[in-house]
């Protein structure tokens, strides 16, 4: 016997000596595909920076712009004060930056003047020499009177919004054929006319998203449209003739509704289909030479696009080699794995060496719930040391306990507890453990959340664990396996926002007055402030993504899933946010279903044309608008259904009250006398969380400061 295990054993080591040479070849592979990117990114890096030195505009000129750019228009409430070449001399100071800038590394990428009540006349020209300049946003101004014809003088503008203004007259053709890098307009909402610049739309070379609902439109829709665009909008104007099927195919049918005169337009005459006198022709794009020469910045931005490109294709190449040599050390792994192993390892584990699995004990409301488990548990009051047993050694799953808040307990503890079904969500369901020891805690079986490996998993729920906030509930520990996760809680006793609003029909049922629905409103921006700052990606990183990259993807939105049933009230009807911080963990083909974030405009819109879907820090701002809304009108909201119908647009209804003046009609009857105009003022502040653009919501920061603004008026805050 003893001849027999040396023979296994010189045998697994001949076949280990292999894997090892070959993996010795694997990693020269590494090391030289590592130098030869380090090459080839140096090379490329600095074609990428001699093309964006011109983009950095010297700090004097930024100022200079900026102060010809106020002298044009009138600012009545002085909100543009700080603009002064006194203090502080640059508008991207880093301590004190001028308000309403956007800056990236020091350098103006963007100006954010929404809902100042701006008027006269802007001044484009005063930006002209900015070509770093890449977005401006004027939303929620009193800028009246025809588009100024400075407006195409800024060439290098990547997005130009101009909604809820009051200019008039045609959209000039200018805007799209000298502005080529233009990729997102917003002039919805204004009274602009006349027919649409069909040839100069259809040449605009990157134009992604174009919105002209809500005008006073006329013409027919063109025909031709970019092959880059992505969203298109112009219901609700004086539209006419047939709409386009090439057009109607490719955007939503509400982008045409309310054109009465508009063929094939939902909710139009049936005379608007009448036979035309004539057929509509076809518009021909812009011939090349009906383009502008070309600036110096537009062959620096052309010079800088063609490095990116070169960039990512090294990249990619280097991810090709990586993968390559993965595949072979995988592959020597299985080799290894199946060659024959020691003897010793083939002994016969010892009577009573696997612990048997707990017995659960449910209470009888959950008969046929089971958390199973074969592991110990570490930080608990039955905590046992890991186990080995079994064919291949397989070690036990433990439970981590990250705060003894609650007390202390085990895994064993919970699988001895009785348990009490609370609920079923998204993301998995919620049970009531009652220990043995006297701690009861929420316990929830979290699946599709195998995203990351354990590693990972482990290391994003301790970032959770630390997060205090008095608004904020984290989680108490975790329990991994391949299959599911558990995650501990504390134990809230009056439940969900959404039970307490909605589902609670019991005689002794809570009736949320005003002062109390305030709170709550207030607790939970704070709190979702909070998530913003500790888990959201750095202000100038976003800021640089929504300005100047906007083919990048967005920072994932730090909660994701904000709702009224991930928002639990205690014995105080205090608020406490949970599921928050899953987005990174959630199963990329389960999460538009399992996440609210994805029920946003901009992710809705993105999924019905199969597109990248932008869920982002906004998104969370347009989930808080709902909740909002739901407090405020004691409404079950429709945007929670997915596929089945019920409930009531919170989101159009508001915004429509908002529109005719007649807030109040929105404000639940329970709560109208108390709430009074502080009720009206979340109501304006929730219509602006759920506006349809994402750059126009505020940030949670300063939806915070607004709902305390509001509480601090009624005596709440």
């Amino acid at each position: 016997m003893p001849r027999k295990a040396g023979n296994i054993y010189k045998g697994w080591k001949k076949t280990r000596g292999k894997a090892l040479t070959s993996t010795k070849m694997v990693m020269v592979i590494l090391i030289l595909a590592f130098r030869l990117s380090i090459l080839l990114l140096l090379a490329a890096g600095s074609r990428v920076v001699v093309a964006a030195e011109p983009d950095a505009s010297p700090p004097g000129t930024e100022a200079a712009a900026l102060l010809r750019l106020k002298a044009s228009f009138k600012d009545p409430t002085n909100a543009l004060e700080a603009w002064s070449p006194l203090l502080p001399p640059a508008p991207c100071n880093a301590s004190r930056p001028w308000p309403g800038v956007q800056c990236f590394k020091g350098s103006l990428i963007g100006l954010r003047l929404v809902h100042l009540n701006l008027s006269g006349a802007f001044d484009f020209a005063a930006l002209a020499n900015l070509p770093g300049l890449h977005s401006i946003n004027l939303r929620r101004n009193a800028f009246a009177g025809p588009l100024p014809a400075s407006l195409a003088t800024v060439r290098s503008l990547r997005a130009l919004y101009l909604s809820h203004n009051a200019f008039t007259g045609p959209i000039p053709g200018d805007v799209f054929t000298n502005m080529r890098w233009l990729k997102k307009l917003y002039l919805d909402n204004n009274d602009l006319s006349g027919p649409l610049p069909a040839a100069a739309i259809a040449g605009a070379p990157r134009l992604i998203e174009l919105h002209l609902d809500h005008n006073k439109i006329e013409g027919a829709v063109p025909e031709l449209l970019p092959k880059s665009l992505r969203l298109f909008n112009v219901s609700h104007n004086r539209l006419t003739g047939v709409l386009p099927r090439a057009v109607a195919t490719r955007f939503n049918e509400s982008a045409f509704a309310g054109n009465p005169a508009l063929c094939g337009a939902p909710g139009s005459d049936a005379k608007a289909c009448a036979p035309l006198a004539a057929p509509v022709a076809a518009v021909a794009a812009p011939a090349p030479s009906s383009m502008p020469p070309m600036t110096a910045a537009d062959y620096f931005a052309v010079e800088e696009e063609t490095s990116i490109v070169v960039v990512i294709g090294i990249i990619l190449l280097v991810i090709a080699l990586v993968s390559g040599a993965m595949v072979l050390m995988l592959q020597q792994d299985e080799q290894r794995n199946s060659a024959p192993l020691p003897a010793y390892y083939d002994a016969p584990v010892a009577s009573g060496g696997i612990a048997p699995k707990p017995a659960v004990t449910a209470a009888p409301r959950t008969s046929g719930v089971a958390m199973e488990t074969g592991g110990s548990s570490r930080g608990g009051s039955s905590s046992q040391g890991s186990a080995r047993g079994g064919a291949g050694g397989k070690r036990m799953d433990e439970f981590v306990l990250m705060s003894k808040s609650s007390g202390e307990f085990g895994l064993q503890d919970m699988m001895k507890a009785s348990a009490e079904v609370l609920g079923n969500g998204t993301l998995g369901s919620a049970y009531k453990a009652a220990m043995r020891n006297g701690i009861t805690v929420a316990v929830k079986r979290m699946r599709d959340m195998n995203r990351v490996g354990r590693e990972e998993f482990e290391n994003h729920l301790r970032v959770l664990g630390e997060l205090r906030h008095p608004n904020v509930l984290a989680p108490l520990g975790y329990h991994y396996r391949k299959e599911e996760k558990l995650i501990v809680f504390e134990l809230m006793p009056r439940g969900s926002l959404l039970y307490v609003l909605h589902g609670d029909q019991s005689p002794n049922r809570v009736v949320l007055d005003w002062p109390t629905r305030l709170r709550i409103a207030l607790g939970v921006a704070r709190g979702m402030a909070y998530l913003h700052e500790k888990l959201g990606m750095p202000t100038m990183r976003f800021v640089s993504m929504d300005g100047a990259d906007f083919d990048a993807p967005p920072p994932p939105p730090p909660h994701g899933n904000l709702k009224s049933g991930n928002i639990l009230l205690d014995a105080n009807l205090e608020p406490h946010i949970v599921d928050y911080g899953f987005f990174p963990l959630v199963n990329a083909p389960q999460a538009p279903q399992a996440l609210f974030a994805f029920r946003s405009p901009e992710a809705v819109a993105a999924l019905q044309q199969q597109q990248r879907v932008p869920v982002s820090a906004r998104s969370d701002v347009y989930c808080f608008g709902v909740v909002l809304l739901e407090l405020i009108t004691g409404r079950f909201p429709s945007q929670y259904l997915l596929n089945a119908r019920g409930g009531t647009d919170v989101v159009h209804w508001a915004a429509a009250a908002v529109t005719e003046g007649s807030e109040h009609e929105v404000v639940d009857p329970v709560i109208a006398a108390a709430g009074g105009g502080s009720a009206v003022q979340l109501v304006r502040i929730a219509v602006e969380c759920t506006d349809p653009a994402p750059e126009s919501r505020p940030n949670m920061a300063e939806v915070a400061r607004m709902v305390e603004e509001v509480a601090s008026a009624s005596g709440a805050s």
